[in-house]
């Protein structure tokens, strides 16, 4: 076995691993070993995509330098969740980021498709499970296994269609549009400790797009794009109450799928870099809203510019209706009383994220030159 084959191996085992240290740990020191894990996994992503797998015995681990990156995203997303929370009394709920990364992971280099969206079944099964233990949450629980579940038998019905025909890419495209938690269509988050899951969970789903566009074909282009602008009008029109701000949350995921349609990838992993470090329950925080909203000089800001460049060739009109969007959204995003807070967060995890949003958006631009992507 080669170096990187086991690089590869051991960063897919290590969030399980993780998990399993977090939840046999005593219940002080959890949050520290949690997040020294997750900083870990995070070496360990990067290394993989520095040094791929490319040997026969790594067939269906790499799919391509994009989705490599998406898993680092993916990681650092883990990071910055383990960093906010504090000391969980729960062991179950205390390593279900972990594990919901872990699996999340998995399904993104899964060989068939198929067998990915079986794994993101699995991932979303444990964590209603881990959910609905506590009295009365049965239902809650329910309603979330049943819109995800509802989500990964479209895009399988889909699979199971004609490779690039009408009907296959639009029950695909539904099918993703809901994983994703695109606004209005997909999950609804009751509790903070949702996104947990489903910070991974939708990043997986926009990262599994990406793969299964050939099948979809045209059709499933259309309706990703279709779907990510209706999304982005709705958040831009929502206002700044806190209604809005919780549509807001999903706007990178909209901006993703967008790009996705459009066959931008890489401005699509700028977006799913905003989604796991700045989505979910952060979206009402002064950094995260500037970085949700693609203020410069973010990731999702650089992804802003790629994704129009790419969209111009695909429909003038959409690249209309899209900038107008964005604009109203960013507006949308400042309050009333305007950003009370520094452009540096005070805290450790708004840090580590604005670093590396910022980074990243520097840094993937120049991959693209040096033909990395």
């Amino acid at each position: 076995m080669t170096v990187p084959v086991f690089l590869a191996a051991l960063a897919f085992a290590w969030p399980l691993l993780g998990a399993a240290i977090v939840m046999a740990a005593p219940t002080p020191r959890s949050r520290e070993i949690a997040i020294w894990m997750a900083g870990a996994g995070c070496a360990l992503a990067v290394a993989v995509f520095l040094f791929p797998a490319t040997s026969a015995a790594a067939e269906g681990w790499d799919d391509d330098p994009v989705q490599r990156a998406g898993r680092v995203m993916l990681a650092f997303g883990l990071l910055l969740t383990v960093m906010e929370n504090g000391t969980l009394q729960d062991r179950l709920l205390r390593g279900l980021p972990h594990i919901s990364t872990a699996l999340t992971g998995l399904a993104c280099v899964a060989p068939d498709p198929i067998v990915g969206l079986g794994i993101l079944e699995a991932a979303l099964a444990y964590g209603v499970f881990v959910f609905s233990r506590p009295a009365g949450q049965a239902r809650a629980g329910w309603a979330l296994v049943r819109t995800g579940s509802v989500g990964i038998f479209l895009v399988l019905s889909g699979l199971l269609l004609p490779s690039g025909s009408a009907p296959a890419g639009l029950m695909m495209a539904c099918g993703l549009v809901m994983l994703a938690g695109l606004t209005p269509f997909g999950q609804s988050w009751r509790e903070e400790n949702d996104t947990y899951l489903f910070l991974p969970f939708a990043g997986a789903a926009l990262l599994l797009s990406m793969r299964l566009r050939v099948h979809g074909g045209e059709a499933f282009e259309t309706a990703l794009v279709a779907a990510g602008l209706a999304s982005v009008w709705l958040t831009a029109c929502a206002g700044r109450s806190d209604e809005g701000l919780r549509l807001f949350r999903t706007f990178p995921s909209a901006l993703a799928l967008i790009a996705v349609g459009a066959g931008a990838d890489v401005a699509a992993l700028l977006f799913l870099c905003g989604w796991c470090l700045a989505g979910g329950n952060r979206s009402g925080r002064s950094w995260a809203a500037r970085a949700l909203a693609c203020f410069p000089p973010g990731a999702p800001f650089v992804g802003c510019l790629l994704l129009l460049s790419m969209l111009s060739d695909w429909s003038w009109s959409v690249t209309v209706l899209t900038v107008a969007g964005i604009l109203c959204a960013v507006v949308r995003s400042v309050p009333v009383e305007g950003f009370t807070q520094d452009l540096w967060p005070e805290d450790a995890a708004g840090r580590v994220a604005c670093s590396v949003l910022v980074l990243t958006g520097f840094l993937v631009p120049l991959a693209m030159m040096l033909g990395a992507f």
